[in-house]
């Protein structure tokens, strides 16, 4: 990556980071650029473009300068969720101030049935999951009966208005009924800074139509499958050219979502 884009990565290590010859296996990180506070502290500038973005990851989600829409990554392809809730593929030179993409590679696969709540879905991943204090990327093949999904507004280059406010009035897309897949990590709650803790889920149906935050919902009884890729760890990347990154934030506290 160019100068201009790295300010400082930390290869934040959990488990087995190292290979048998002591390198650091790069490939399997959490690729993060910027973190969830600096969002919470309304930092929605970065210096980085979805061109960049590709060559670390083909799956994963995040989103566009000044909230110019949600990001879902999906088999290579960066799509972007307009605030109208259009989904169409991002240009390789739009900028992103908050991304976190892996490599997917599945490590464990289970179908199941009988889940019809958002809550009972995350318990059963909770339960399947080898260890709850290392981060997972998460891919769910699903359909539901009822969505709701989040997007963003594009706010004016100063605007500084905490993630957490402006989500009171974020744009909200429903669909009946539906089937796409769920984009998403689990974050433990060790890192609830860099990333929302413990599930960041964005969904996308299959036709390419619809898509967002995942917000709520009614999953159908029908089969679902769950992929499941465990990573060592994260690589962070903080913007550089911003000074609203540089200074003191107001709000430096963990929460569990935004």
């Amino acid at each position: 990556m160019r100068n201009t884009h790295t300010l400082l990565t930390f290869l934040i290590a959990i488990v087995g980071i190292l290979s048998v010859n002591g390198q650091v296996q790069q490939e399997k990180l959490i690729y993060h650029y910027s973190v969830m506070d600096a969002m919470r502290n309304g930092v929605y500038q970065g210096d980085i473009t979805v061109k960049t973005l590709r060559e670390k990851g083909n799956f994963g989600l995040g989103t566009y300068n000044f909230l110019d829409g949600e990001m879902i990554v999906l088999d290579g392809t960066f799509y972007r969720i307009a605030s109208s809730g259009q989904v169409t593929k991002a240009e390789p030179e739009r900028e992103v101030p908050f991304a976190s993409l892996v490599v997917f590679s599945a490590d464990k696969e289970y179908e199941i049935s009988g889940i019809t709540t958002i809550a009972m879905l995350q318990k059963e991943i909770l339960s399947r999951l080898p260890s709850a204090n290392k981060p997972y990327a998460l891919r769910i093949e699903c359909s539901f009966e009822s969505i709701v999904t989040g997007g963003a507004t594009k706010l004016e280059e100063k605007d500084t208005t905490s993630i957490a406010e402006l989500m009171k009035t974020r744009p909200l897309y429903q669909k009946k009924p539906v089937s796409g897949t769920m984009v998403g990590f689990y974050n433990p709650p060790s890192f609830a800074a860099v990333d929302l803790s413990p599930f960041h889920f964005h969904f996308i149906s299959y036709d390419k139509t619809f898509g967002g935050h995942l917000v709520s919902g009614t999953l159908s009884s029908a089969k679902i499958k769950i992929s499941i890729d465990e990573k060592p760890g994260y690589e962070i990347v903080l913007p550089q050219q911003n000074k609203n990154f540089d200074k003191p934030w107001p709000q430096q506290q963990v929460k569990s979502s935004y």
